[in-house]
């Protein structure tokens, strides 16, 4: 399935399109409403645009993803008009980074902006703490534009706005996200949700919005309570995150890394029992 988010995410988790996509099929949940309360992993858009699913709700607390979701689809052309514009340079890249870690001291749409420019510019799409592609001298093998091919992102910014009548964007707690977006009746309105949660481990240096063990309590006592919910989740591989979902099922992926060096991390797939999982599925070229 082919990639087409205008964001990079950490992990490469953007390719769990595919198995989603064959989650979906075996449980006949094919054309329903797809949820994302954590707005990082990069597959809904893949599912929209394939028409896996009908509609996609996609939320995230931290503020500056929901402001480059709204804007990213409200005032296309303008963002447009900015990438294609906007200096690649390292002069810039620090301009759009006090914008990112000071957001509110700016317009909306300069924090959405300021979020894609250094997801685009940074190690692994990683907002804050990463550093950018080629150092901060822009020496280093690359450049702080091998990312940042400008044709290339407007057309999937073109592509968003095809879809946007399909696309309802919000900026909630995940948990509010799921008490309150939900249909009532998940039977006369068959609904899928994919959960993408801030890490256990470096959680504090990936996210603006990031857990302690009693978030991560919550969101696993929330989900344990919903009985008939099609839910699959993908977590970093801690003794709390096994303990917290013991009753669920759970399988592991390998998931490649590249913040500091090359590495690949141990990743859980986690599952409501009822659901139907693949024998076996490809993800980024590899069988499992």
């Amino acid at each position: 399935m082919k990639f087409t988010s205008p964001l990079r995410y950490p992990g490469g988790k953007g390719s769990l399109s595919g198995f989603l996509a064959n989650v979906i099929d075996l449980n006949d949940l094919r054309g329903c409403d797809y949820f994302e309360p954590y707005a990082g992993g990069g597959a809904a858009i893949n599912l929209l645009r394939s028409d896996v699913v009908s509609k996609i709700s996609i939320n995230d607390a931290d503020n500056r993803i929901y402001y480059f979701w709204k804007y990213a689809l409200s005032e296309t052309e303008r963002f447009v008009e900015k990438i294609l514009s906007i200096p690649l340079t390292i002069e810039e890249w620090y301009k759009q980074k006090y914008i990112c870690t000071n957001p509110y001291n700016y317009a909306q749409f300069d924090v959405g902006f300021s979020a894609f420019y250094m997801n685009r510019c940074n190690r692994s799409g990683v907002l804050t703490g990463a550093g950018s592609i080629g150092g901060y001298q822009q020496n280093g093998k690359w450049r702080l534009s091998v990312r940042f091919n400008r044709e290339a992102l407007v057309e999937r910014f073109f592509i968003l706005a095809r879809l946007k009548e399909r696309v309802l964007v919000t900026n909630m707690d995940a948990v509010d996200f799921l008490n309150r977006s939900l249909p009532k009746n998940i039977n006369k309105n068959p609904s899928f949700v994919y959960l993408d949660p801030p890490c256990v481990n470096k959680g504090q240096r990936l996210y603006l919005n990031a857990y302690e063990p009693k978030d991560h309590a919550q969101i696993a006592s929330h989900l344990q309570n919903q009985r008939e919910l099609p839910w699959i989740m993908s977590y970093d591989d801690t003794g709390l995150v096994r303990n917290l979902y013991a009753k669920q099922q759970i399988f592991m992926l390998p998931i490649r890394y590249s913040l500091q060096k090359k590495r690949t991390a141990r990743e859980l797939i986690l599952a409501h029992h009822p659901i139907s999982l693949p024998k076996s599925c490809r993800i980024s070229g590899q069988e499992f």
